[in-house]
């Protein structure tokens, strides 16, 4: 579905990207994570048509976004970050106005809006929602011309939890009915939320690209930590899942009484981030 070889930008003497090599097959969930900077807006720019690379090549659907982009944009659909609505026409008569541009038929306007969760909103002002319901707006209006590619800028920014989760319900039903969704976010519960791989940008270059399982399997450290009573108060200690002494540790303390708790922790995509980069996500 989307094949980046090599690909450079350069806006005069800043690199955003440097030699990204990145695929993402039909049907796929992609993640890209990164700080702000690290290149994911210029990524989603490339793959729309809406910039050029410096050097290398960005296929969609095998055809060049940039020479060919009326053949991409009819496959695609984007979400951007600030949403992109006009905010004195209502819900309705947004979606209608792009519905027009696209050429869509009215019944496939009801459709985005029924798989947006748009359901009453028709009537209402954009600039009387919340942020929620905006994004949901945004969403439905990237379905209008039903794209097999959706493209997503920072998508629940701002959003409160139960918003939040409401979102992604709606993504996830979009990839069971076999859309490819690229998700730009720095929101690392999010992507590993969502994704089936995730590709990790930082200062432009691509250091590390897998599913999160394999991410924190690779990059990661999973331990053990034995809770235990000491007098009064309750003591920690930690060890590597693969160190035996943890084994030996709760034997003793099981054996003395003194065994309160177990855990084991596995690595986040925190630590994966910290280890492929040297810094930490903020």
């Amino acid at each position: 579905m989307i094949r980046l070889i090599q690909v450079t930008k350069r806006y005069g003497t800043t690199t955003a990207l440097d030699g990204v090599d990145l695929h993402v097959a039909p049907g796929e969930t992609l993640g890209l994570l990164g700080p702000n900077g690290a290149g994911k807006t210029t990524t989603l720019r490339l793959l729309a048509g809406m910039a050029a690379p410096t050097s290398g090549r960005v296929q969609v659907m095998g055809v060049d976004p940039w020479e060919h982009p009326e053949r991409v944009r009819a496959q695609i659909g984007v979400v951007p970050d600030q949403g992109g609505l006009f905010d004195r026409l209502t819900v309705g008569e947004n979606l209608r106005l792009f519905a027009a541009l696209h050429g869509v038929r009215p019944a496939e306007v009801k459709e985005a809006s029924a798989a947006a969760g748009l359901e009453g909103l028709a009537g209402r002002p954009v600039r009387g929602l919340s942020r929620g319901e905006r994004q949901r707006v945004a969403l439905a209006r990237a379905l209008l011309h039903q794209p097999r590619l959706l493209v997503l800028d920072e998508p629940t920014a701002g959003l409160d939890p139960a918003a939040t989760l409401s979102f992604h319900q709606l993504l996830r039903g979009l990839k069971a009915r076999g859309r490819t969704v690229v998700i730009a976010s720095h929101d690392m519960a999010e992507v590993e939320a969502l994704c089936d791989r995730v590709a990790i940008l930082d200062r432009g270059r691509l250091v590390a690209c897998d599913s999160p399982a394999a991410l924190k399997s690779r990059y990661g450290r999973r331990t053990v930590r034995v809770t235990f009573a000491s007098g009064a108060a309750a003591e920690t200690a930690e060890w590597p899942l693969e160190d035996a002494a943890w084994v030996e540790a709760v034997t003793r303390r099981q054996a003395e009484g003194s065994l309160l708790a177990v855990d084991t922790h596995e690595a986040s995509l925190a630590e994966v981030f910290l280890h492929t980069t040297g810094r930490e996500l903020t």
